[in-house]
């Protein structure tokens, strides 16, 4: 039997799997389910499987109607992706492209000639199709005049919100995410979109916690939703796991460190003008619209490297001496493990093996260096900072992790976000904007007892 109170279900799409959760009015979720999250062989270039995705969407909703009643349904995805949408006849007009599909045309006129400066879209260059506008550079060279001045430009999580609603918007934290679209000097659109020739394809702005309309009403008679279900505009996965964050005062917002395929690292207080570009450090748009200092690197993709380098499967556990072992052999693991991405984007991954080291685990390996490249990036942002470090995602996870990113940084509180995803939690929030919110403090973590551990970090940062 339906139940009678409103639900929430957020939909939320990583660039390894995607997830639908459904949570009640105070926040507390009562269901999640995910599948993974696959890239299809496609020519001229590989993209999203946007049509499986789409049939396990309504199949999940279908599932759950009957049980719940959704009255919002908020959308979050990873960044670098966005489709052209046929205006006339309401179809994509190109597949989503893969962000890390590489094989671009040699023939392609120079896409840095147009792209705007770093210094007004905070938009670094980065590799593959990492920034968006090289996506659309060779995009827009396959369509014709006509196609171009009829398409609509969506990024991704709007393209989700289009599927449902029917509705064109688009939206800051998407918009703004190393697209090159954007530029948070002026405030505005960049000026690629006119080199492009697709300055009228973008849709009006639309904040993140303004519904964009209701469920189409075929698509709600569908799968069973109510006529009057919401849908909210969708946000960049990253910038959601930090809308907790904005609901709380701005001189104690804590440094986010939201994890998953990326690991992303976002800091309130660090100056968006002193970023070094060259390592993977950013400038982000939150919910808000306020320029926000972030540094990056792979750090779900590259533990999963680690492990498998090691021969060690990413299921399996570790102990207080394996960690031991580590540290007294001086077995030091270095970046990067994913070229071109972080904050050492040219150096290739390798294991330093030390003496009489014996059998790594590997998980326990990657725990390490995981709590070692997010201090690292978290020092190049704001190396002064006494505020609190936010973790959320996959890594909240690993309480080993967590503890020696405490013991690392014996000035500031490290903390977990509760339940683990802030990217969940940010989505739900989205949609009670105007409702008052309990101030629930996330809980401290306790540094990890290892007397070797500060040395050992020490000799690492030296083999750099």
């Amino acid at each position: 039997m339906i139940s009678s109170d409103e639900h929430v279900l957020v939909f939320d799409i990583g660039k390894t799997h995607i997830k639908v959760s459904v949570l009640d009015m105070s926040g507390t979720e009562h269901y999640q389910n995910r599948a993974s999250n696959e890239v299809l062989q496609t020519q001229p270039y590989h993209s999203y499987n946007v049509e499986e995705i789409w049939r396990w969407l309504k199949r999940e909703i279908s599932t759950l109607t009957p049980e719940f009643k959704i009255t919002a349904i908020s959308i979050a995805t990873h960044g670098a992706a966005a489709a052209l949408i046929d205006s006339e006849t309401e179809c994509l007009a190109l597949p989503v492209m893969d962000y890390e599909f590489d094989a671009y045309p040699d023939d392609l006129p120079d896409y840095q000639a147009i792209r705007p400066p770093v210094d007004q879209t905070g938009s670094p260059e980065f590799p593959a199709g990492l920034n968006l506008g090289r996506q659309l550079h060779w995009q827009s060279h396959l369509l014709s005049e006509t196609q171009r001045q009829r398409v609509r430009l969506l990024m991704y999580p709007q393209y989700w919100a289009w599927k449902l609603s029917g509705l064109y918007v688009t939206e800051l934290t998407s918009l703004g995410c190393h697209t090159d679209l954007w530029d948070f000097k002026s405030n505005q659109p960049s000026s690629l979109l006119k080199s492009l020739g697709l300055e009228n394809a973008l849709p009006p702005l639309s904040k993140a916690w303004k519904p964009v309309g209701y469920v189409r009403g075929d698509l709600a008679t569908e799968l069973g939703l109510i006529k009057d279900c919401l849908v909210y505009p969708g946000v960049h996965d990253s910038n959601a796991g930090y809308v907790p964050i904005l609901r709380g005062s701005k001189e104690k917002r804590p440094a986010v460190v939201s994890t998953g395929t990326w690991s992303v690292i976002m800091d309130g207080h660090s100056d968006c003008n002193a970023l070094d570009t060259t390592r993977d450090m950013l400038v982000n748009i939150d919910a808000e619209g306020a320029p926000l200092a972030t540094a990056r690197y792979m750090g779900g993709r590259e533990f999963g490297l680690i492990c498998e380098k090691l021969n060690t499967d990413i299921a399996t556990t570790f102990t207080d001496d394996d960690l031991e072992r580590i540290f007294q052999s001086e077995t030091f693991i270095m970046p990067s493990f994913c070229l071109g991405t972080g904050p050492y984007p040219n150096n290739k991954g390798h294991v330093l093996f030390g003496t009489k080291c014996g059998q790594i685990n590997g998980k326990a390996a990657a725990t390490i260096y995981s709590a070692l490249m997010v201090n690292n990036i978290l020092q190049r942002l704001n190396p002064s900072s006494k505020q609190d470090i936010l973790i959320e995602g996959s890594f909240a996870a690993n309480s080993v992790l967590c503890g020696l990113l405490a013991t690392l940084n014996p000035d500031r509180i490290v903390r977990t976000q509760k339940g683990g995803n802030g990217v969940t939690e940010g989505c739900f929030l989205l949609t009670q904007w105007e409702t008052a919110i309990p101030n629930n403090e996330n809980p401290a973590v306790a540094p990890y007892p290892s007397k070797a551990f500060l040395s050992y970090a020490a000799k690492w940062e030296s083999k750099l």
